[in-house]
């Protein structure tokens, strides 16, 4: 069983991250959001700059883009959708930030079935036939390096709370990331 997430311990996410969220978009004017919203440094405020900032100086890799996941009956209601077994098709790894999100919902990860084809179980929005081979929970200490090259999802407690993440997206794999400087990680 391969492990799928890791934390950045060099840096920190501050405990007043959710009114960080809040007021950004308290004062994000017309932006809209949608369930997948990529923005750039001028958009996502001085606070989540910085943070962007230390977790590119830290790794010493430039993210592919910058996004927020947003799934909030307020904002962008299709949580359901994270329930579906997926590999993410534009990226291999992301760093996620959770800024709002049920603690008790687990990212979990999947082992490929040889001779099944999951894009056909993603169509048809089927359960995928095996257990999960990992379940584990970003970090709310430290930004959380995820391995979205692998079947995964989200196991979903209510479809209500909000889940909202920040997330840096890279082309380059997950072991190739924590190989590059492994001391900075801590594997979960």
């Amino acid at each position: 069983m391969s492990k799928n997430l890791a934390e950045l311990i060099p840096v920190k996410i501050d405990t007043n991250i959710q009114t960080e969220w809040d007021t950004w978009l308290d004062n994000k004017g017309s932006f809209s959001l949608d369930w997948r919203t990529f923005v750039d440094d001028k958009v996502i405020g001085p606070y989540f700059k910085s943070l962007v900032d230390d977790i590119v100086k830290t790794i010493n890799i430039e993210p592919k883009n910058i996004l927020f996941q947003v799934f909030d009956p307020s904002l962008y209601d299709q949580k359901e959708y994270l329930k579906i077994v997926h590999r993410d098709v534009d990226r291999l790894s992301c760093i996620t930030i959770p800024l709002k999100f049920h603690v008790m919902e687990p990212i979990m990860f999947y082992e490929d079935i040889p001779g099944l084809g999951y894009e056909q179980i993603k169509k048809e929005k089927r359960i995928w036939p095996e257990k999960p081979s990992q379940i584990a929970n970003y970090s709310q200490n430290h930004p959380t390096l995820v391995n979205v090259n692998r079947l995964h999802n989200v196991r979903l407690l209510d479809l209500t709370s909000p889940r909202i993440l920040l997330q840096l997206s890279f082309d380059e794999a997950f072991d190739e990331i924590i190989h590059k400087n492994p001391d900075i990680w801590r594997i979960i």
